[in-house]
């Protein structure tokens, strides 16, 4: 399975497609940390709420990283569909296409749609579509309704888990002292 670093290294986020995603989620980002801090503040958190706002950020890099592989895949699919005539291949690219759509069933049995299906999909895509029918990866990201229901998504799951961590180490938070209060101990012993 791919790793996060290859896909966000495969389909990078550009500085114009950063900026228009900070456009439209910065306040969600801004207004979940406020909620984050909001929601632990009674666990002795130690998180600044801007650190939230970046890891909240970072995932939106993750979330426009992985858009953009799903909408290349999907497009590759959709050339090949429309460029293939030979039985054998369509019959294959039918059962990449539907490994695809199976990406998110669960089960012990299920096969993956990973790096080595991905490999089969370009390299079908260079022998049988035209050059200039090929999508390409470094297409812009689109931010449509779809992109923006999976990035709302994202965001909130990112945001769930930032709050997990924060309950898990509410247990040894609370045995801390602050470097004012051990300076009051201290003097006082």
């Amino acid at each position: 399975m791919q790793t996060l670093e290859t896909i966000v290294g495969n389909f990078p986020i550009t500085e114009e497609e950063y900026s228009e995603l900070d456009r439209r989620f910065g306040n969600l980002a801004h207004y979940a940390a406020w909620q984050l801090n909001k929601k632990n503040s009674k666990n002795n958190s130690t998180n600044e709420p801007e650190d939230d706002v970046q890891e909240l950020r970072i995932a939106l890099i993750r979330a426009g990283s992985y858009y953009k592989r799903q909408t290349y895949i999907e497009e590759c699919f959709d050339v090949l569909d429309a460029h293939v005539s030979d039985k054998f291949i369509k019959k294959l690219v039918a059962q990449l296409k539907q490994l695809w759509l199976d990406r998110r069933r669960h089960g012990a049995n299920r096969q993956k749609f990973g790096e080595f299906q991905e490999i089969i999909l370009d390299r079908l895509v260079k022998k049988h579509v035209p050059k200039n029918a090929r999508p390409r990866r470094d297409q812009p990201l689109r931010i449509d309704t779809k992109f923006c229901t999976y990035a709302k998504q994202i965001l909130w799951n990112a945001q769930k888990s930032l709050g997990k961590k924060i309950t898990r180490e509410k247990s040894w938070r609370t045995g801390l002292v602050s470097l004012s209060e051990y300076d009051y101990l201290a003097q006082n012993n």
